[in-house]
């Protein structure tokens, strides 16, 4: 089994921040490049990442503004069947936005990529909530040669 875990603090409302993890519109101001799909418990959405790769995740639960989770139904390689929790908490001066991503059938070396990219999109996701523009894919820092 394979296990990334990162949190940031975000200046910004927690109502605000916990729909940009699940809606398409939200989404793509932080992570991907178009996303579809009805931003609901049980519910799929698909997210593209321009032609480099099409993710499809359920819903598989949302308490407002406190956790989103995800399952990844259809994507490449260590993408397939991995769950990613999204867990809020507001502070005196911030809220607390932390992510575990997970896959039991994944390797420590599957996730190398995600434990290094998965802080980029988190501070796209800061910068999109503390000063109105993310860097989803494509213009996402780069770790690597055709990332």
């Amino acid at each position: 089994m394979a296990r990334v875990r990162h949190r940031v603090g975000i200046v910004g409302d927690i109502g605000a921040i916990y729909k940009t993890l699940h809606e398409p519109a939200g989404l793509d101001g932080w992570w991907s490049t178009k996303s579809d799909g009805t931003p609901a418990a049980g519910q799929t959405l698909t997210l593209q990442f321009a032609e480099l790769a099409v993710l499809s995740f359920r819903i598989a639960a949302l308490e407002d503004r406190r956790r989103v989770s995800l399952r990844c139904v259809s994507g490449p390689g260590p993408w397939l069947d991995s769950s990613l929790e999204f867990v809020l908490r507001q502070d005196a001066d911030q809220v607390w936005v932390e992510l575990v991503h997970e896959n039991e059938a994944a390797t420590e070396d599957d996730f190398l990529y995600f434990s290094t990219k998965w802080p980029c999109y988190l501070l796209s996701l800061r910068d999109l909530i503390e000063n109105g523009q993310g860097r989803p894919y494509p213009r996402d820092v780069k770790i690597h040669y055709g990332d």
